[in-house]
């Protein structure tokens, strides 16, 4: 027989649309979040950061854009993963948990996105200038129909 003043508790795990995978607690049917539960949420994500940004950073250049050649998973709440430092070929293999693994995740993601959005933008100032060249070469008759 259950004790009337030991709240039932349930953990439930739900994928989120963006794919990210959160656990809500439920006692006696009802969510809490976890700061009802008392745990510092900031502190966490703070550890897991900084724990990414060492990972991020070769320590044999100091170069920031260190990158994984390999991810394997390892064990069920780990991941062995060979990272490469592409500005002095520094190599090391290391093992994190899943939430170090999906920070660095997002942090490469953001890497790849920022160097998406400069090249777009490198894209179209150079076919802006090539089409400005055109427009001075066609008004001073540069282009001879033999030129084609």
């Amino acid at each position: 027989m259950r004790d009337s003043d030991t709240p039932n508790s349930e953990v439930r795990s739900i994928t989120l649309p963006s794919g990210r995978q959160v656990e809500i607690s439920y006692l006696d049917g009802e969510a809490v979040s976890l700061a009802d539960q008392g745990l510092e949420i900031v502190e966490v994500e703070a550890d897991l950061q900084e724990t990414v940004d060492q990972l991020l950073n070769c320590g044999e250049c100091g170069c920031d854009t260190v990158q994984p050649v390999e991810w394997d998973g390892y064990g069920p709440r780990h991941w062995k993963i060979e990272l490469r430092c592409p500005n002095c070929e520094a190599r090391c293999t290391t093992i994190v948990e899943d939430d170090v693994a999906e920070l660095c995740d997002r942090a490469h993601q953001r890497g790849a996105d920022a160097l998406e959005l400069a090249l777009a933008k490198l894209s179209e100032e150079n076919g802006n200038r090539d089409i400005e060249r055109l427009r001075v070469a066609l008004e001073n008759n540069h282009l001879l129909p033999e030129d084609f």
